[in-house]
């Protein structure tokens, strides 16, 4: 499913447990593990993010000219601002997208709006938000949002932002309901059997959240998050999911809370020691 990407810039070591912040009067820690030292042994297809598309659309070439041009630079900076804004009340940031000439038609792209930095909902269009063109009066803002209205005002198309449940996408696409995911999505083996993806245009890391005095925060690898009587949570048909399960033996996978929203929420009733993201998802919990 989705994954982090490369990878926002951090003044901790490597190995680093870096403290998070409150949020519902909770306080969020996060193990930093690094993929294939310390933490999950992953590859490209894994843990890359591409937008999806469906087979042979004609977006593709256009899609891959413009994200081929953005550098690893560019993404930490904007992944940057996208975490400031949730992490920060003081933070604001203003929209690169330019919709001079939109003629070539609509670029409706598919999200969850629910997966912070990478997509979210809000109530108004502050700091560069769109529309949901199917939730009245909500707007969604992001990482994936702004990489969205770029690759449209390129293709000289305008955006519309569609709200779907994580499940519901790759159909949506391959029925041409919306023309791309922009979603956090990863180009997996299984799902190129279903449809295109674009060049990539971020790479992840993957963490465990959990809260601040578990003992979790003790671990400086996978292998000592692994332990009997721990229960750690990942989102249903995710490679995050995938990953825990078939690289964990002694922990309690739990694999039925549909979303990140229900993670968090189990994680601050205490019903599980912790939940699979990538790093910017816990940066922005950080304060």
């Amino acid at each position: 499913m989705r994954k982090l990407r490369h990878t926002v810039v951090l003044a901790a070591s490597l190995l680093a447990i870096t403290a998070c912040g409150s949020r519902a009067n909770v306080e969020y820690d996060y193990v930093h593990l690094e993929n294939n030292k310390t933490g999950f042994v992953t590859d490209d297809g894994d843990t890359a993010i591409a937008i999806g598309l469906k087979k042979g659309s004609s977006l593709k070439a256009g899609i891959d000219a413009y994200l081929s041009g953005l550098s690893t630079s560019y993404w930490t900076e904007l992944m940057s601002d996208m975490v400031a804004l949730r992490s920060d009340d003081k933070a604001t940031y203003t929209t690169k997208a330019t919709f001079v000439d939109t003629s070539a038609g609509v670029f409706k792209v598919g999200m969850e709006c629910a997966y912070e930095p990478f997509n979210w909902t809000q109530n108004d269009n502050s700091n560069g938000a769109f529309p949901i063109a199917n939730l009245s009066g909500k707007y969604a803002n992001g990482y994936d949002v702004q990489i969205a209205a770029q690759v449209a005002s390129a293709l000289n198309m305008s955006l519309e932002i569609y709200q779907y449940e994580w499940d519901a996408l790759l159909p949506a696409v391959k029925a041409g309901t919306i023309s791309g995911i922009v979603a956090g999505m990863s180009p997996t083996e299984e799902r190129l059997e279903e449809i295109d993806f674009s060049s990539n245009y971020y790479q992840s890391n993957l963490v465990v959240i959990t809260r601040k005095g578990n003992s979790l925060l003790e671990a400086k690898s996978l292998k000592d998050v692994d332990k009997a009587g721990v229960k750690i949570a990942a989102q249903p048909g995710t490679f995050h999911l995938d990953a825990l399960k078939a690289q964990t033996s002694n922990l309690t996978v739990v694999d039925n809370l549909a979303d990140f929203v229900a993670m968090r929420m189990a994680l601050e009733a205490g019903t599980i020691d912790g939940y699979i993201a990538e790093e910017p998802t816990a940066l922005t919990i950080c304060r």
